[in-house]
C-alpha cells in the first residue's frame, strides 16, 4: 500500500509540472488570422460582401471596430459597401497578440 501512495504522489507532482508547461505552449503559439473573403483589390457589383476568415486560437475579431462572432475558429458577417473603394480592417486580438489585416473592396454598381 506504501507504494501505492508513492505511484499516487508521483503521478500527482507530473500532473501539476504539467499544467504550467502547457500554458506556456498556448502563450507561445502565435495568433495567426486569414480573411478568405473578400480578396484583397476586388472590385464587386454588389453590397453587402461578406468578409469571412479564420484564426487559430480563441481570439476576439473585430471588422471595422465592430465585434464579430468566432465559432469553431472561424469567423464571418456581411459588411455593408459605399460606392468607389472600401478599406475593411480586421483585427484579432488573443491575450496581447494583435493580427491586423487590411481588404480594399471596390464597389462599383454601374457595373451591374
Amino acid at each position: 500500500m506504501n507504494n501505492q501512495f508513492k505511484l499516487l504522489g508521483i503521478l500527482l507532482l507530473i500532473s501539476l509540472l504539467a499544467l504550467p508547461i502547457s500554458a506556456c505552449m498556448d502563450r507561445a503559439m502565435n495568433l495567426v488570422m486569414t480573411v478568405d473573403t473578400p480578396q484583397d483589390g476586388t472590385t464587386v457589383t454588389a453590397s453587402p460582401v461578406t468578409v469571412s476568415g479564420t484564426v487559430n486560437k480563441k481570439a476576439e475579431v473585430k471588422i471595422n471596430e465592430m465585434v464579430v462572432p468566432v465559432k469553431g475558429g472561424k469567423f464571418s458577417t456581411e459588411f455593408k459597401l459605399t460606392e468607389g473603394s472600401n478599406v475593411i480592417n480586421v483585427v484579432a486580438t488573443s491575450g496581447e497578440q494583435t493580427v491586423t489585416k487590411k481588404v480594399t473592396v471596390t464597389y462599383n454598381q454601374s457595373k451591374q
